[in-house]
């Protein structure tokens, strides 16, 4: 087509070339903002939604990587679970260290809290130092606490020489204190993330609240109980939360210190998943499980988040 200004000519565009630039048009009414919230539900999808919805696939199948052909099974890995007494056993052994390790390190965490809720570079200094061992690998801490756990170890040694024990403690060996063990030492490297959010509820609270307590002739014992633990009750509902969520994937722990062992009494859900996936290599079946967990965590958040919330005070 003939220009009559310029006397060049011109195509029209084609097809094609009107749908790129429709779809240029279409990106270019979208900023900053929106190109990374589409990028965050594009990787959201592929690291989270879609390993989700493969696993729930896999659960359905009696996939086994040693082997080529896979078939569709249903829910018979579902079924196999009410006959699996390992399941079930795993899940009570993680269900209880849930419970000791959330109450655990939520209570010395709050204690911390209060002791280093102060002003002061000797403080500074202390807070660092008691959240070191979150900062630090679980694989870490449980080969430093392997060291110190074993027959010959540290805390045998210091026993037997002190004469506050005539034979050495199996405290991994023994079901009942390696269970405890395996507990003492999650809660030890926990305590300084409970901590950390604990000093932010507490740093939170304005100190008019204290004043006119104390103005009423309130102690610190009243104090305590009407003013600070009400007002850190959202920084209660994050640390049991997360801390459950923790426990029920615990695996780093309990592989390096334990195996699961002795006996399967420490064998948590999550280490029995691992092992069945990938040393069983029963990949389905494993997937199942998988799934149960996740549905577990879901459901326990659920209520945990549900039943504290109802408690929390705003100010």
């Amino acid at each position: 087509m003939a220009d009559k200004l310029s006397g060049h000519t011109w195509n029209s565009p084609g097809p094609q070339e009107t749908t790129g630039v429709m779809s240029l048009a279409w990106l270019q009414k979208f900023g900053y903002v929106e190109y990374m919230v589409i990028l965050g539900i594009v990787l959201y999808s592929v690291v989270f939604i879609f390993p989700l919805l493969l696993s729930f696939y896999y659960s359905l199948t009696d996939l086994n990587p040693l082997y080529s052909a896979t078939h569709f099974i249903g829910l018979d890995n579902y079924r196999d679970m009410l006959e699996d007494t390992r399941f079930g056993t795993s899940l009570v052994v993680t269900i209880k260290m849930g419970i000791f390790i959330a109450l655990g390190a939520n209570i010395g965490g709050l204690v911390v809290a209060l002791l280093l809720n102060h002003r002061g570079a000797f403080y500074s200094s202390l807070r660092t130092i008691f959240f070191i061992p979150q900062v630090l690998s679980a694989v870490i801490v449980s080969f430093i606490w392997s060291i110190i756990l074993t027959d010959r170890g540290i805390l045998n040694t210091v026993l037997v020489n002190m004469g506050l024990r005539e034979t050495r403690i199996a405290w991994l060996g023994d079901p009942h204190l390696a269970v405890g063990s395996l507990i003492t030492v999650v809660t030890w490297q926990l305590i300084g993330f409970c901590t950390v959010i604990y000093l932010a509820a507490l740093q939170g609270i304005p100190k008019d609240y204290y004043d006119a307590a104390k103005i009423d002739g309130a102690n610190r014992r009243q104090q305590f109980q009407h003013i600070t633990f009400p007002l850190i009750s959202p920084g209660i509902t994050i640390n049991v939360t997360l801390l459950l969520i923790m426990v029920f994937k615990l695996y780093d722990q309990v592989a390096v210190l334990t195996n699961g062992g002795p006996g399967g009494a420490t064998e948590t859900l999550s280490y029995y998943i691992i092992r069945l996936g990938f040393t069983a290599n029963q990949t389905g079946y494993a997937s199942a499980l998988a799934v149960i967990l996740f549905l577990t965590i879901a459901a326990a958040s659920g209520i945990v988040v549900t039943s504290l919330r109802r408690r929390e005070v705003e100010f």
